[in-house]
C-alpha cells in the first residue's frame, strides 16, 4: 500500500508540473501579443529617414494642420475676434496661443472670454528699454519671439506622446505682423548694417536710401518666423498671422488700391488669405444708413477650391442698434 501511496503522489505532482507549464505557456504567448513588434534591424543607409518613412503611416500620430491662414484687414474689422471665435467652437478642450504684437487678442479675450485664461493664453513679444529715447529693446524683442516660438514648438512636440496630460496647443496666432516686420527692418539698419543708433535714426530717408540691396537681411529676420509656424503646422496646431492693410503705391492687380502689412514672402508661403472688409450701407437716396456690414472675403484658397472668391458676413454694426456677431462658419467648423 505504501507503495501505492508513494507512485500515486508522484502521479500527481507530475500532473501539476505539466499543468503549470501549460499556464506558463499560455501566459508567454498573451504577452507576447500585447507587445508591440520589435522594430526589424534597419538595412538603409538612411536610417532616420526610413524611421521618418514608417511613421508618416503610423494611424496614432499627429496628423498635420492645413491651416495656415493670413487675415488681413484695416483696424476694427474683427481680424483677431474671427480667429479666437473659430478656435473656441471648435477646439471646445484645446489652447489658442497668441503671439500679441499689438494686444488684439488681449483685449479680444479680457472683452468677450474674461473666465477662459486657461484656453487663452497671450504672450507680449515686447521687452523695454531702459533709456528716454526709444520704448524697446529690439535685440531682446527678437529673442524673446525666438524664444515663444520655440517653446511652442517644444509644446506641440510633447502632447504627441502618448503619455502627455494637460490641455494641448490647437491654434497659435500672431496679431499685428506688420509690426514684426517693422521690426525687422529696424534691427536690420541698427545692428545688421550699422546704419543707426536706435529706431529713431533707422527712420530717416537717408538711411533707407543707403541700404541699396540689403533688402533680404530684413527677409531673412522674417522667414523666422514663419519657418517656425509652418514647424507647429507639421505638429497639427492650426497658424494664423493677422496684419494690416497700407496703401500700394505698386498699383497691383486685384488688391484695390492696396497691400498687406507684411513681407512679401508671406503671400506665397500662406496656404490662406481670409480679407476682412467693412461696408458702409447706403440707402436709395445714396446716403449712409449707419450700417457696416463686414464680410470676410477668402482671397486665397489653397486647401478648398469651394471657397476661393467667396465672401461671408460675419459682423453687423447698426447706429443706435446692438451689434450683430455672426463669426465665420469656416473657421468655426474647421473646413478652410
Amino acid at each position: 500500500m505504501a507503495g501505492f501511496g508513494a507512485m500515486k503522489k508522484k502521479e500527481e505532482e507530475r500532473g501539476d508540473a505539466i499543468f503549470q507549464a501549460e499556464i506558463a505557456e499560455v501566459e508567454k504567448q498573451i504577452a507576447e501579443a500585447k507587445a508591440p513588434a520589435s522594430a526589424p534591424v534597419s538595412k538603409s543607409n538612411f536610417p532616420d529617414l526610413e524611421a521618418e518613412f514608417v511613421q508618416q503611416t503610423n494611424p496614432n500620430r499627429m496628423r498635420p494642420s492645413k491651416v495656415f491662414c493670413g487675415i488681413v484687414g484695416h483696424e476694427g474689422t474683427g481680424k483677431s475676434g474671427i480667429v479666437i471665435d473659430g478656435h473656441m467652437h471648435r477646439y471646445p478642450e484645446g489652447m489658442l496661443w497668441a503671439l500679441d504684437f499689438d494686444n488684439g487678442a488681449m483685449a479680444c479675450k479680457e472683452a468677450h472670454y474674461p473666465g477662459e485664461d486657461d484656453r487663452i493664453r497671450t504672450w507680449s513679444p515686447w521687452v523695454f528699454q531702459n533709456t528716454d529715447r526709444t520704448a524697446y529693446d529690439y535685440e531682446g524683442t527678437h529673442t524673446r519671439i525666438m524664444d515663444i516660438l520655440r517653446f511652442a514648438v517644444e509644446y506641440a512636440e510633447k502632447q504627441t506622446k502618448p503619455d502627455f496630460e494637460g490641455k494641448k496647443l490647437r491654434t497659435f496666432l500672431v496679431t499685428a505682423v506688420s509690426q514684426f516686420d517693422k521690426m525687422c527692418m529696424d534691427i536690420m539698419k541698427i545692428y545688421d548694417l550699422d546704419l543707426a543708433e536706435d529706431a529713431v535714426s533707422a527712420a530717416k530717408k537717408e538711411v533707407n536710401q543707403e541700404i541699396g540691396w540689403s533688402w533680404g537681411i530684413r527677409s531673412t529676420r522674417f522667414k523666422q518666423l514663419t519657418a517656425m509656424c509652418q514647424k507647429l503646422n507639421a505638429l497639427g496646431v492650426d497658424v494664423y498671422l493677422e496684419t494690416h492693410l497700407k496703401e500700394d503705391k505698386d498699383g497691383k492687380i486685384g488688391f484695390d488700391g492696396w497691400k498687406f502689412a507684411w513681407e512679401k514672402s508671406a503671400n506665397a508661403d500662406l496656404f490662406q488669405i481670409i480679407w476682412c472688409h467693412a461696408n458702409k450701407v447706403r440707402g436709395e437716396d445714396g446716403k449712409e444708413t449707419g450700417e457696416i456690414r463686414h464680410t470676410a472675403e477668402f482671397f486665397k484658397e489653397k486647401t478648398n477650391s469651394d471657397l476661393k472668391g467667396q465672401e461671408r458676413l460675419y459682423f453687423v454694426t447698426k447706429k443706435g442698434e446692438p451689434a450683430q456677431w455672426h463669426g465665420l462658419a469656416e473657421l468655426r467648423e474647421g473646413v478652410l
